[in-house]
């Protein structure tokens, strides 16, 4: 149970929270209109064509954003606080999961009102995912060489 509640459930809470965000109350319409009163607090005059743009590369960046964390934290979950710093199967795992995660999300999105399920998203929250391995990795390969030293 000690190891559940301190590698996965931060894993199930992460994920619900994408759920959360995968709502109709959260829809890119949401966002747009964040958007437009932080251009209107600061007073900015920004056409709505920059607005929409802005809102759709944001949008995709929280995709990566949110499947990065994601795959960390599924990272740390396979990996267990074991003494190696990378396996192969843990790296599986994380993008295995993931990806898993991203499809369901992306079906959950299918059947919630003002959303829509895209593949193309499943692919920005796999980019997600790749991006916290290569962090481990890297993370992984410069630890090893220090303790060569």
């Amino acid at each position: 149970m000690r190891i559940f509640l301190r590698y996965w459930l931060p894993v199930l809470a992460w994920a619900a929270l994408i759920a959360l965000l995968s709502t109709g109350q959260f829809d890119g319409g949401f966002t747009l209109r964040v958007l437009r009163r932080l251009a209107t607090f600061f007073a900015l005059e920004v056409s709505n064509a920059t607005l929409n743009l802005i809102n759709a590369v944001l949008r995709k960046l929280a995709h990566v954003t949110e499947y990065l964390i994601l795959g960390l934290l599924l990272w740390r979950a396979l990996r267990g606080g074991a003494a190696e710093a990378w396996r192969r199967r843990w790296a599986l795992g994380t993008l295995g999961l993931g990806v898993l995660w991203a499809a369901s999300d992306e079906t959950h999105q299918l059947f919630s009102r003002g959303r829509v399920g895209s593949v193309a998203d499943v692919g920005y929250d796999t980019l997600g995912v790749l991006l916290a391995l290569l962090l481990v990795y890297g993370w992984s390969r410069r630890r090893r060489s220090r303790a060569v030293e």
